[in-house]
């Protein structure tokens, strides 16, 4: 069934001229709906590099997701996980 991977954001790995070949994890489309933290194990941002910013959510399972970095419910994840790195 493809329904459940209607949800996630599209995440494509990306040769970058800045990281002389090394993929670089870049979002092409965002999460919609919100991730509970309960589920959500870390949090980076992609490189700057990438054409559009995102913020990727690594759930426990490892799964990655694409979220927007405007998005409240993203920042709140973001404002939590460095509380919890500091």
């Amino acid at each position: 069934s493809t329904s459940g991977n209607r949800a996630c954001g599209l995440i494509l790995l990306c040769p970058s001229p800045l990281t002389d070949g090394v993929p670089t994890t870049c979002c092409f489309s965002y999460q919609q709906r919100p991730v509970p933290r309960s589920l959500i194990a870390s949090v980076y941002m992609t490189s700057s590099s990438c054409t559009q910013p995102g913020v990727i959510l690594v759930t426990k399972k490892k799964k990655e997701l694409c979220a927007d970095p405007q998005a409240a419910w993203v920042q709140a994840h973001l404002k939590h996980f460095q509380t919890v790195k500091n």
